[in-house]
């Protein structure tokens, strides 16, 4: 299945990059799925908190706004 028809990014793709260990912004960074039309943004966000739960689980992403501090 597609995960990001703009940049033609397979959910496979998304949720071995999130199985990695990538956070949001570095799967988005790494793929670019979420960086034209946006639609799914929301899919790239589930996947990774399917992956290994949701956001502030203690390691954050680079400059998110959501990071858990130390």
């Amino acid at each position: 299945m597609i995960g990001c028809s703009c940049h033609a990014i397979s959910d496979r793709v998304l949720r071995e990059a999130a199985a990695a260990g990538l956070c949001h912004h570095e799967i988005v960074t790494t793929t670019r799925a979420g960086t034209n039309c946006g639609h799914c943004t929301e899919t790239v966000a589930k996947i990774v908190s399917q992956s290994r739960g949701p956001c502030g689980d203690g390691r954050g992403c680079p400059g998110c706004s959501k990071r858990v501090p130390a």
